[in-house]
């Protein structure tokens, strides 16, 4: 059960969100951590440990598909004073903390190091120390200093050795040796700067760095009013656009799946853009475009409403949410004329929206957004919270309920508050939460004021008495006092006093029998109302003492019955600020004079600043911290402590209310505590570092209290703050029988409904999930979509890379038009026509951003990889950008050589030659070069796995037309098999690309998981009998 409900966000909150596989979002709320079910929107867990306020989050990734993902949820969290915390989410345990002193971590990655335990973080810290962390013990494997102020960073997606660091004057700064074994080296740093009119600041205006999920090699950079895409290896910028908006940006989202991204902007706008090539015909090059798709609506707000960050779902990148400074969270998600309707979450995903032609062109139609969910906090101010006091024959008739006809519970449904056990905060916009202290869920929401609420008692079960004034902003000390009494079940409200010129109400209380109502002001008389006619009683005289504080008797009342009219006859005593206590007694429409009560304390001892009444004890608090308990039977008075507590002035009391319970809740500045008033004893201590507690309250034996950062606390019988998730608030795709049930619909093609017993399951949601599965009669298909659903991306990607080894979308000239089943950030592992396709478009837009000639020559050599000799000479000869003299004359001999007929054995022994001189010289891109030019790539592609440079092995080996790309692939394979390597994943993914379909079944059985074993073993069998199937299918 959730134990804190949150308000509006700390500033340093901003960016603290994320979003993980299993569909649950974490987000930062002051020093809180909160966990939101996105499928059901509702908060299923709150962690406090913090003391400051939480500035980064993010969840740990998954082990690697060939080791069994165990149902865990473990997240890491730092704030603002340099302390991290480690978390196991649904035990509410700290498995590590630690810090690095003197400084904080204002940007914090998990790096992922091939099939290796996923324990590693990389942290940037404010003393410009780049540290990487085992979580697992706190321990601090390397630390890196930068001579350079540094401010965020980002990990390749692709190759986790690689990262990007935005530094000052908008410089970007990249690393290529991150590794786990030892600390980078300041030799493989490079600096590129993306505005020269940045040079001379010493800060940066760029607002984030971003790698690109989609395609390797590119990187988003976001300033306030512009995007810019970085092609890395050579340093250009292929992108740049500056957006026109009202609001400056805030975030940058890419997609893995689709080359687009979503741009977050501070007043909630967001905008959602794919991109486009175009080839010119008059020219060889061609253009990146990201064209705006669609749009949200902006929500209405004030300006100082703004947003703190947003995050994108991991598995169908279609669903966005939105964190705002109030605390609310807005979810949208795409629709598109192929799936117009709101579908259940992850039914969906973005490659369902955007097709990919075999020409890679991002094809869709009708694109919106549509908003699916909203999760609202707290208003900015809490100002009071009472409990609600439950009715029994309300009670009874609640759980009664479920043995009525059909009828009665459609009654019961219209009143849905029946029964729950609610808790009333007032707030300073005049808005009434009701809370479900249970759940942690508000109910209902009503604006009662149009000022901050200062009292609030309930009349019953279903009605509120509020109080409530705005402070006056002349030197009068005269307000305007409202005071309604509101049904909660309809929201009607009815004025109780007329406003007039007065002192301000200071404390409201409700009688036993909830008949009468007491109204204490600052400086005027005592009012007692009748709450069944809303008529005054009476007021008592101008020599009434200013009132501290006052109680209704719970036990010494009665009721007489004259005339078929109830009279009721109640007790109130009333404390004032010189220590006396007064007897007030009402009967009927009589009020007697309240009558001095003789006590056992002195006049003259310390004030007294609170008092409650329960039973035959009175019990009061002093502005020196300690607690009076007063037996009336027994006329004997105890108190706590002869000494000034530490703990501040008491400022409240409450007691519980169940029948002969004797706990007490004490309020002090920045701690509720818990008395036992027959032993005198405390049992336990609330507290907050740093927060001060505003009122408190009591749901049975529990305190609920709300705080000065407008929280709500629904405090715990253990003695930490945190409480394990229990299994009927276990999200569904955490559930081991869930999941089972979602994977053996792989085999069968429909899901069964079930009970979980604990956790109700939408029966909608499995009509959406069949009639996604029995729209495929394909195995593969269906394995690909159910663990995607369930978050286990590594077994979703392997079947996708089973089915691209099925040798599908090998015949593309034959259906240009037709949409390809692969997803853009798996392109290392598509067949060389669409690889050698993607590298030709990227490498004309390459050529149409030359700046400098490194950057022409970077271009120029990827057309002769690719067997490009035309485009190469024509780009040589006619570039736009000026170069020397001397770069002329190379480039001209280039684009003659190029234009050479090599087929004689005489040309190409000495091209040979030459390449091998070339690259025993260091001159190594010429001699690569001139291997491909006489179709030596696989020579070429061996001097570089020589070198250990695998992946432009392979790229080169599959952009080349004739190279034997497998055997590239094959020695890579084995490369990954070392013992010193040990990347088993990728390389049982590289063997299933190419339909190595024995190399994997071999594998696999070194493999120790025996259910993952049996899992890649099915999808490999499947996979293996198609193609079988097609072979003999053709003729």
């Amino acid at each position: 059960m959730p134990t804190t409900l949150t308000g509006s966000l700390h500033p340093s909150n901003k960016d603290a969100i994320a979003w993980n596989e299993k569909g649950n979002l974490v987000y930062g709320c002051h020093c809180t951590l909160v966990f939101v079910n996105v499928a059901r929107l509702d908060t299923f867990q709150t962690l406090e440990q913090h003391g400051a306020a939480i500035n980064m989050v993010c969840w740990r990734p998954q082990k690697s598909f060939l080791k069994r993902n165990d149902i865990e949820l473990k997240c890491a969290s730092s704030d603002i004073s340099g302390q991290i915390i480690i978390w196991d989410v649904l035990s509410a345990s700290v498995l590590s903390t630690f810090r690095n002193s003197n400084s904080t971590a204002i940007d914090m990655k998990w790096l992922v190091w091939q099939d290796a335990n996923r324990d590693f973080l990389l942290a940037l810290h404010s003393n410009n120390s780049l540290i990487l962390w085992n979580s697992d013990t706190g321990e601090r494997i390397w630390e890196h200093k930068f001579s350079t102020n540094v401010f965020k960073f980002s990990v390749d997606p692709f190759e986790s050795s690689n990262i990007a660091l935005s530094s000052v004057a908008s410089n970007l700064i990249f690393m290529t040796d991150v590794v786990v074994h030892k600390a980078p080296n300041v030799a493989n740093q490079s600096v590129m700067c993306l505005r020269q009119h940045d040079k001379a600041g010493k800060d940066s205006s760029l607002i984030q760095v971003q790698y690109h999920l989609a395609y390797t090699n590119l990187i988003f950079a976001l300033f306030s009013n512009e995007v810019v895409c970085v092609e890395v290896l050579s340093k250009q910028i292929i992108y740049s656009a500056l957006i026109e908006t009202n609001a400056p940006l805030s975030q940058i989202i890419p997609c893995s799946s689709r080359d687009a991204f979503f741009l977050i902007h501070h007043n909630g706008f967001i905008s959602f853009r794919v991109a486009n090539i175009s080839c010119c015909e008059e020219r060889v090059e061609a253009q990146l475009t990201y064209e705006r798709a669609c749009f949200n609506e902006a929500q209405r707000a004030s300006s100082r409403v703004r947003v703190m960050g947003s995050a994108l779902c991991p598995v169908s990148q279609s669903s966005i949410v939105l964190m705002f400074n109030s605390g609310k969270l807005i979810f949208y998600q795409l629709l598109s004329q192929y799936h117009a309707y709101i579908e259940p979450y992850r039914i969906c995903s973005i490659e369902d929206h955007i097709q990919l032609t075999a020409d890679l062109q991002n094809v869709y139609e009708n694109l919106r957004f549509s908003q699916t969910g909203l999760i609202t906090p707290l208003c900015s101010t809490v100002t009071t919270v009472r409990m609600r006091p439950m009715d029994p024959a309300n009670m009874a008739r609640t759980a009664s309920s479920d043995d009525k006809n059909e009828e009665n519970r459609s009654e019961s449904r219209i009143n849905r508050l029946d029964g729950l056990h609610l808790a009333a905060i007032g707030t300073s916009t005049g808005t009434v939460h009701l809370v479900n202290v249970f759940n942690g869920r508000i109910e209902l929401d009503l604006q009662i004021h149009t000022c901050p609420v200062k009292c609030l008692e309930w009349g019953g079960s279903n009605i509120l008495i509020s109080a409530a004034y705005s402070a006056s902003l002349s030197s009068s000390s005269t307000v305007r006092n409202d005071v309604f009494a509101t049904d909660i079940r309809t929201g009607v409200k009815r004025r109780i006093r007329q406003e007039a010129e007065e002192s301000p109400i200071e404390l409201i209380r409700v009688s036993f029998y909830q008949c009468y109502l007491a109204i204490s002001f600052r400086s005027e008389p005592l009012e007692i109302w009748d709450l069944k006619s809303m008529r005054l009683l009476r007021r008592m005289s101008k020599r009434c003492p200013v009132i501290v504080d006052m109680a209704w008797s719970g036990k010494h009342h009665n009721i007489k019955t004259v005339s078929d009219t109830s009279i009721y006859r109640e007790n109130l005593v009333v404390l004032d600020n010189d220590n006396h206590l007064y007897h007030v007694v009402v009967k009927g429409l009589h009020v007697r004079d309240g009558k001095e009560v003789s006590t056992q304390w002195k006049s003259g001892a310390t004030l007294l600043r609170c008092m409650v009444w329960k039973d035959d004890v009175l019990a009061f608090g002093d502005s020196a911290g300690r607690l009076g308990v007063w037996d009336l039977v027994r006329s004997q008075c105890r108190q706590t402590g002869l000494t000034q507590s530490t703990r501040g002035p008491v400022l409240r009391c409450v007691f519980s209310r169940l029948a002969g319970d004797s706990t007490l809740a004490v309020q002090h500045p920045t701690s509720v505590v818990l008395w036992d008033t027959e032993r005198l004893q405390p049992i336990q201590q609330f507290q907050h570092p740093g927060l001060s507690i505003i009122d408190v309250d009591m749901s049975g034996v529990t305190p609920l209290y709300i705080a000065s950062d407008g929280m709500f606390r629904f405090a715990t019988e253990t003695d930490s703050r945190n409480s394990p998730v229990v299994d009927s608030e276990i999200p569904l795709l955490l559930q081991s029988d869930y999941c089972k049930c979602i994977s053996d619909s792989i085999y069968t093609g429909v899901v069964q409904p079930f009970d979980t017993g604990t956790n109700p399951i939408d029966i909608e949601d499995f009509n959406y999930l069949n009639q996604r599965l029995e729209s495929s009669d394909d195995f593969i298909d269906r394995a690909i979509f159910a663990y995607s659903f369930l978050g286990q991306i590594g077994l979703s990607r392997f079947a996708k890379i089973a089915s691209l080894g099925r040798s599908e979308n090998t015949e593309l000239e034959k259906r240009p038009n037709q949409s390809l089943k692969c997803a853009a950030n798996l392109q290392i592992f598509w067949n060389s026509e669409l690889y050698r396709k993607r590298a030709e478009l990227l490498t004309r837009v390459l050529l149409n951003c030359c700046k400098t000639e490194k950057q022409l020559e970077r271009a120029i050599e990827h057309c002769i990889i690719m067997g490009k000799n035309d485009l190469a000479t024509y780009s040589l000869l006619n570039n736009d950008h000026p170069i020397n003299s001397s770069d002329f004359r190379l480039n001209a001999f280039k684009a003659c050589l190029l234009s050479s007929n090599l087929c004689s054995d005489e040309s190409q022994c000495l091209v040979k030659l030459t390449a091998t001189n070339l690259i025993a010289s260091n001159f190594i891109s010429d001699g690569i070069q001139l291997l491909f030019l006489i179709d030596q790539g696989l020579d070429a592609c061996k001097y570089l796995i020589s070198q250990s440079m695998w992946m432009q092995s392979i790229a080169y080996a599959k952009m080349h037309p004739r190279c034997d790309y497998e055997e590239v692939l094959l020695r890579y394979v084995d490369y990954l098999m070392n013992e010193q390597v040990s990347y088993k994943s990728l390389a049982i993914m590289l063997l299933a690309s190419l339909g190595k379909w024995d190399k994997c079944m071999s594998l696999l059985k070194m493999i120790t998981e025996p259910e993952v074993n049996s899992v890649l073993v099915d999808i490999i069998t499947k996979a293996a009998e198609v193609k079988e199937n097609k072979e003999v299918d053709m003729p």
